[in-house]
């Protein structure tokens, strides 16, 4: 048990000696649950919004073709349902590698602080210039962050990511799916969330 809560002790780096020995694990969970909404606002925005559309057409009787009895409208309806849950899946995905993402700054930022070429890292989608924002809120580096991102030209509007609109047939390899849904696992060196 005294193992157990030296090693919690020793994974709190920016900690002081002068502060608590034990970290509360309840604590830690709901600060990185909080920090996974930060980073991934709008996706599940997105997420939702697409279950409403789906509640609203599938399961309401909102459309004439769903009260025949005619097997197209079910192979229509059933096409629709997968469609949705597949937009869902992929909002969460992108939102679990944008924490990964999150966390890699937040680290990245600590040891350096603001630097522009690791602000270059995260530069290429929105989705991942929140997640460098919410991790340069949290070390209060933020308004160098939007002011190196408003240099750069990037305005609230640009969405998606530069590479795509370069080269949009990108979305068939393997490394963009890699690196947009399927990040690996980031273990943090200096922070708990």
């Amino acid at each position: 048990m005294a193992i157990l809560k030296i090693r919690n002790y020793l994974y709190v780096q920016p900690y002081t000696h002068t502060q608590a020995l034990f970290i509360n694990p309840q604590l830690v969970m709901w600060n990185r649950f909080l920090r996974l909404a930060a980073v991934g606002r709008n996706l599940f925005y997105s997420a939702a919004f697409v279950l409403v559309q789906w509640y609203w057409i599938i399961l309401s009787d909102a459309f004439e073709w769903q009260k025949s009895a005619d097997p197209h409208s079910s192979v229509l309806g059933g096409l629709f349902s997968c469609w949705c849950v597949g937009l869902v899946l992929l909002a969460f995905l992108d939102a679990r590698s944008r924490y990964q993402d999150y966390k890699r700054a937040k680290d990245l930022f600590f040891e350096n602080g603001f630097k522009p070429r690791i602000a270059k890292l995260y530069i290429h989608s929105k989705c991942q210039r929140d997640a460098a924002r919410v991790a340069a809120q949290d070390l209060g580096l933020l308004e160098q962050l939007d002011f190196f991102y408003l240099g750069q030209g990037y305005r609230w509007y640009h969405i998606f990511p530069d590479f795509l609109l370069k080269k949009p047939w990108i979305v068939f390899s393997r490394r963009y799916w890699r690196k947009t849904l399927f990040e690996p696992r980031y273990t943090p060196i200096h922070f708990l969330w």
